[in-house]
């Protein structure tokens, strides 16, 4: 009976020790306990301190056409055309572009590599797409350090 209890909790958002549940305009997500949650009208970071370039975080955007799956191979080509725009403002690259599930959503997911001030950092952009809305899950870490609350933020995010 308690196994049953448990498996209810954890499909319901409950919080893993070390873990909160932050909530946004039409989803949730699991992040570290201990980080500073900045919250705006149109975004919700998380981050692990002022000085730290580790931060999770989903911002909305409005679109002026409703997506539909059917558009997907479309949507990709000007995904990728928009993540290597980014990568090379910040004088990176994509290092690794796929689709993934999210929310049980099919969704785009690319790593981004760069430097900054000799700090050598990782971003993950995952692009969701429901209806005349964009989600944008952004999780930022060191290269080579933990990415745990990167994968606590894709495998937790949840459309409400």
């Amino acid at each position: 009976m308690l196994a049953g209890v448990v498996v209810v909790l954890v499909g319901c958002g409950a919080e893993a020790p070390g873990e909160r549940v932050v909530t946004g305009t039409g989803y949730r997500f699991r992040a570290p306990a201990g980080w500073e949650v900045v919250r705006t009208a149109r975004e919700v970071r998380v981050a692990e301190g002022e000085n730290s370039a580790a931060l999770v975080g989903v911002s909305r955007f409005h679109l002026r056409r409703a997506y539909r799956q059917a558009l997907w191979s479309k949507v990709v080509r000007e995904l990728d055309s928009v993540s290597g725009a980014l990568a090379r403002q910040q004088h990176g690259s994509v290092t690794d572009a796929k689709d993934v599930r999210i929310s049980g959503t099919r969704a785009r997911r690319y790593r981004v590599a760069y430097v900054v001030g000799g700090k050598k950092l990782v971003e993950e952009l995952v692009f969701l797409l429901r209806g005349k809305t964009e989600y944008l899950l952004l999780c930022r870490y060191a290269q080579g350090a933990s990415h745990d609350a990167c994968d606590t933020l894709t495998s937790s995010f949840k459309l409400t």
